[in-house]
């Protein structure tokens, strides 16, 4: 039996997620979009965490990255370090649509987390949330393809739009649109090793 402590606990945490940012507004058509984009990234392996399932790759410049590994990438645990490896990465985003002039969340993240005590049991969740937004600069419904910019500047990103429900949304989207990323996922799919 929950006492009332964790019971308001409960209310509380479910009352800051409910009030925390809101993506879509009465007036404002929204159309999740998910995207895919596979690259490949060579260098040394300067760590592995087998029970953490990520790795660290030192490219030529120096610069460092940690990656998570997916769970069907091959070599994972033979992987060590000192490898010369070529890291095949997939990049999954899901995007929420918004026409040009309509206010976008702040770029950021929230958290809430709860802990329940039922006698002398504790259980506990934590749930969080990212939120970047970008800058549609094309669209290509034929090939399924997206390129976006962050509004404060960089690289322009091309994106493949992988699922069949975005595909059919593609053609609503237009340039100076802006798309709000909800989340995102980024994993080694495969690693190979170089010689």
């Amino acid at each position: 039996m929950f006492n009332r402590r964790s019971l308001i606990a409960v209310a509380l945490a479910g009352s800051a997620m409910a009030g925390s940012r809101s993506f879509a507004q009465p007036d404002q058509a929204t159309v999740g979009i998910q995207t895919t984009t596979r690259y490949s990234l060579e260098g040394k392996i300067a760590a592995v965490d087998t029970a953490a399932r990520t790795v660290t790759i030192a490219s030529a410049d120096g610069t460092q990255r940690r990656l998570n590994v997916s769970p069907t990438a091959a070599r994972f645990t033979s992987t060590k370090v000192g490898d010369t490896v070529a890291l095949d990465v997939e990049d999954t985003r899901t995007f929420v649509l918004s026409s040009p002039g309509v206010q976008t969340p702040a770029a950021g993240s929230t958290s809430a987390g709860v802990a329940v005590q039922a006698g002398q049991t504790v259980a506990g969740a934590r749930a969080s949330q990212s939120v970047a937004n970008w800058v549609v600069v094309g669209v290509d419904p034929a090939a399924n393809t997206i390129a976006l910019v962050n509004p404060g500047g960089g690289e322009i990103r091309t994106y493949s739009v992988t699922t069949d429900i975005g595909r059919q949304q593609l053609p609503r989207v237009k340039r100076g649109d802006n798309l709000t990323e909800i989340n995102s996922r980024v994993a080694v799919a495969e690693i190979t090793l170089k010689s």
